[in-house]
């Protein structure tokens, strides 16, 4: 019987059954994690705001909490050959579930409670959040059974990970809303913040809608002042 010959996506170090299409697709869904935390760095920099920031904290402390349980647990991953084990690290909870789980469980709080819909001028406003929320949890999903497919993790440890995840991000929304918030005013009007241009956007129904506002105007008075078309 010939032997499985597993291959890596390009560039990368995540692995599939060669020939396998539906196994390709699952190996890019497990890079989705590494390519969040990837493109969270320049969204944290540019945007500079404390909710942003103290999300971008919450992660690499859910990222922590993993590698600490990891080496307390000691539960090797499954392996793809009988009586070898493929990787040396341990793998309860999985590390991509822990992150998925948090990812969706304090994006989707925020979007739901943090964020306001102007209904009055786009009727179906309310939509999107729905939209958003669905599609951040079949993602999570996905995500979650691509470790199971490729052999990387049990389902114990996928399972185990994506609550502790959700636990995780739901334990940061709170401490967020409950006891950081509140203080985000005070320290966004810090002089270090202001010379480092950080922001706080938590009073504020719905950022998008007011940055656009306030660049329109912005544009406008310019374009009278320089005498442009507006």
């Amino acid at each position: 019987m010939d032997k499985e010959v597993w291959v890596s996506v390009t560039f990368t170090h995540v692995e599939y059954p060669k020939g396998d299409l539906f196994g390709q697709m699952l190996a890019w869904f497990s890079l989705l994690p590494s390519l969040t935390v990837i493109s969270f760095i320049p969204i944290t920099i540019l945007r500079r705001d404390l909710t942003t920031i103290f999300f971008f904290v919450g992660m690499f402390i859910n990222e922590i909490s993993n590698q600490i349980l990891k080496r307390i647990i000691r539960e090797p991953r499954p392996s793809r050959t009988v009586g070898q084990h493929q990787w040396s690290e341990f793998g309860m909870p999985s590390a991509h579930s822990q992150f998925v789980g948090y990812f969706t469980a304090f994006v989707i709080l925020l979007f739901y409670l943090r964020i306001k819909v102007v209904t009055f001028i786009i009727p179906l406003a309310r939509l999107w959040k729905h939209v958003f929320a669905a599609t951040c949890v079949i993602i999570s999903i996905f995500v979650s059974y691509s470790r199971y497919y490729l052999k990387y993790h049990t389902c114990n440890q996928i399972l185990c990970g994506y609550v502790l995840g959700i636990m995780m991000g739901t334990l940061w929304f709170v401490v967020l809303e409950k006891v950081a918030g509140p203080y985000f005013p005070i320290i966004a009007s810090m002089p270090i913040c202001e010379q480092l241009l950080i922001k706080d956007y938590s009073l504020i129904p719905n950022a998008l809608w007011c940055e656009y506002h306030c660049i329109k105007t912005e544009m406008r008075s310019r374009a009278k002042k320089y005498n442009r078309p507006e």
